[in-house]
């Protein structure tokens, strides 16, 4: 097991390609010129995904997933790093491992039957398709990720573990995309089975803490909370949050103001410790409703979350220690696969560099790549795969 990463942040995107395909290609040389068997690559819709696309998927044989990653995405690599790439790729090589890309397009009436052609897909393409594979990592597009890994369990069953996050654009305007070697789309979900020779370690968290404050939902639908504690949700997220949205009470875009104060949900482990996973308040309706990135049920108990910039900054460095932390004693960790929330790259702003060093300074010179997504799928102790938001993931490759 071997990792390549690779990256290029110039403006024009053929020379971009060019610069990434040079450094994957003479990545892959040092290991006997073994081929790659997965490219999963995060790119700046700043940039032409057709383009991309095609001089990826020219260049190497192998399967490619592909996702759009807000502003850039983050890599480190043996010879440079960049928080903000224009194009990032994270090259598996494990000659012994065996990988299996699916896809398929989202029907917002049925997203589950969706989730579980793309899985199918991958199982197949695998070469295992009897084994339970040691790790999923999933794309998808925004909206209806709860139901997108209930799919999934019905074709690998509710204990293999799904990361991943949600493809996102610059701006919320909803020109994000997904692709692998057949196909470019916005509504794709995409799915790579892994069964590497190596283990595997990974960790799923926040860089959020939570407040004394309680709150129960109620009168909610999908992704909108009418109530909280009995009241109207919006004038009572305000009253708990120094008036965080006290100009949007009768409808408004609330996605910034709310980023350092999530709900959290309290989730449980047999270890003793209580996790969270978070949902974001992104608009007010007219009536006063909270909309959130991801599904509530009604009487949800939250406990109200704050963050900070500084705590945003050190966290994703934590999170990636945490995957290292959990590999078998003796394997030599060769790159990290990460997802850090597009909202909580937008509010540390020029602080991503900061961030970046923080992760290099925890675990020097490995590999890394990390999109910025707008939702993200992971799982916690009690190894429950779960959507959230403002959350940050980490997969470990080993050897």
């Amino acid at each position: 097991m071997n990792i390549i990463t690779a990256f290029s942040n110039h403006n024009d995107t053929h020379q971009l390609c060019q610069d990434v395909i040079a450094t994957l290609r003479k990545g892959s040389a040092q290991y006997d010129s073994e081929q790659f068997n997965i490219l999963v690559v995060y790119f700046n819709v700043d940039h032409d995904v057709h383009l991309i696309h095609s001089a990826l998927t020219e260049a190497f044989t192998c399967p490619v997933i592909m996702a759009s990653s807000c502003q850039g995405a983050f890599a480190i690599t043996p010879t440079g790093q960049h928080p903000t790439a224009n194009l990032s790729v994270f090259g598996i090589i494990d000659p012994l491992g065996h990988y299996g890309v699916g896809y398929a397009k989202v029907n917002p009436a049925s997203p589950d039957i969706a989730a579980q052609k793309a899985m199918q897909m991958a199982v197949s393409n695998s070469g295992r398709p009897y084994d339970a594979p040691s790790l999923v990592w999933t794309v998808m597009p925004p909206g209806q990720e709860e139901a997108l890994i209930a799919g999934f369990s019905q074709i690998i069953g509710p204990n293999v573990p799904v990361f991943g996050g949600s493809s996102a654009d610059n701006d919320v305007s909803g020109n994000w995309f997904q692709a692998t070697c057949d196909v470019v789309a916005q509504d794709l979900v995409l799915v790579l089975v892994m069964h590497p020779s190596s283990a595997l370690g990974y960790s799923y968290s926040s860089g959020y803490e939570p407040t004394e404050v309680n709150l129960v939902a109620q009168n909610c639908s999908a992704r909108k909370i009418g109530l909280l504690n009995g009241q109207n949700a919006a004038h009572e997220y305000n009253a708990h949050t120094c008036g965080s949205i006290s100009e949007a009470l009768t409808g408004g875009v609330v996605l910034g103001n709310t980023t350092l104060h999530p709900l959290g949900r309290p989730i449980d482990s047999k270890m003793g410790i209580t996790e969270y996973l978070l949902s974001h308040p992104d608009s007010v309706t007219a009536e006063g409703e909270l909309c959130l990135f991801s599904t509530v049920a009604e009487n949800q108990e939250f406990v109200l979350m704050k963050g900070s910039i500084e705590g945003l900054v050190k966290r994703a460095a934590v999170v990636a220690q945490n995957a290292l932390d959990v590999l078998p004693e003796g394997r030599k960790p060769v790159g990290i696969l990460m997802i850090y929330c597009a909202g909580c790259r937008l509010t540390i702003g020029d602080d991503v560099a900061a961030m970046q060093q923080a992760v290099l300074e925890q675990i020097g010179s490995i590999p890394v790549v990390a999109a910025y997504t707008f939702g993200e799928q992971g799982c916690f102790f009690d190894g429950k795969n779960r959507h959230g938001n403002l959350m940050i993931s980490a997969v470990a490759f080993s050897q």
